[in-house]
């Protein structure tokens, strides 16, 4: 009931699958099978997917959503194959709270980065650079398939826990959603395992979850030749800490207000999170109100 009630929040109803798959408890999915058959439970079931009593219309919202998922999925991969060009790109992931596929039609595609190490700077500079030159940067009143490109990490500092919100009542479970639905659509050096290797807790937190990886249908294939690599950066490799100055210098107000008070902006050498309106607080509350609404 839980892990349906998170999911309602976002009109995601769920097969049994991902139920078992999300729960957070080590079990069978015949058990979870059994639970849902439990008349007593304030649910309904439409299509294979469950959802909360009186929410029969968010499976026809996820069908839908799919479609348009689809067809971000489609531009992201020939934006990443753009992407790719810049040599210090060691993963990028669609990420959503819940899930790509589940992204409305108004809005824009998230891409998580990973770099290579000493590179973080340079990479951003660069893909900053082709999304404004292709004009795909997200504006207040034009966000539909654009590209953001507000998170990015260095493939020596994987472990994301320290990112989370504080402990509160109840643990940051949106972050916990996010990492465990980013969908890799490019992956050097096989750099998507590296990243769920380093983030064991991962696992602790939903133990039934397996890793996702794209099949060729979303999958930008592999990256250029180590020779390529190493002709640009010794030609821009260089550049990082310059490059970092002037980003700093150019960053809008209202980062630099935001920067390092908490995980919602964090800006180092090794991460750059720059999501000034980052909803996890807002999310977690609705959460446990929520929560309560059911088990009263």
């Amino acid at each position: 009931m839980k892990t349906i009630a998170f999911f309602d929040m976002f009109d995601y109803p769920l097969t049994p699958f991902e139920i078992w798959t999300f729960c957070g408890i080590k079990c069978e999915i015949n058990e979870i099978l059994e639970a849902l058959n439990n008349n007593n439970l304030p649910l309904k079931t439409k299509y294979g997917f469950y959802f909360l009593n009186n929410r029969s219309e968010i499976v026809d919202i996820r069908q839908m959503r799919y479609n348009y998922a689809n067809r971000k999925f489609k531009r992201a991969l020939k934006i990443a194959r753009l992407f790719k060009i810049i040599p210090w790109i060691k993963m990028i992931a669609v990420g959503n709270s819940i899930g790509a596929n589940n992204l409305r039609d108004d809005s824009d595609i998230d891409f998580f980065i990973i770099t290579e190490a000493k590179r973080i700077w340079v990479t951003r500079w660069f893909c900053v650079g082709l999304a404004k030159f292709l004009n795909l940067r997200p504006q207040p009143l034009k966000k539909r398939d654009t590209i953001c490109l507000s998170f990015y990490i260095t493939d020596d500092n994987l472990e994301l826990k320290k990112l989370m919100l504080p402990e509160n009542k109840i643990h940051d479970v949106y972050f916990v959603y996010w990492l465990a639905n980013l969908v890799p659509i490019y992956n050097k050096d096989n750099s998507y395992l590296k990243l769920i290797n380093a983030n064991v807790w991962l696992k602790e937190c939903l133990p039934n979850w397996l890793p996702a990886y794209s099949g060729r249908a979303r999958d930008v294939g592999s990256s250029f030749s180590d020779f390529y690599r190493d002709f640009i950066d010794m030609l821009i490799g260089g550049a990082d800490s310059l490059l970092k100055k002037i980003q700093l210098r150019i960053m809008p107000n209202v980062l630099h207000r935001q920067m390092n008070i908490d995980t919602r902006v964090v800006v180092n050498d090794k991460i750059l999170k720059l999501y000034v309106n980052d909803r996890r607080e807002e999310f977690r509350g609705k959460y446990v109100l929520k929560l309560r609404e059911i088990f009263k």
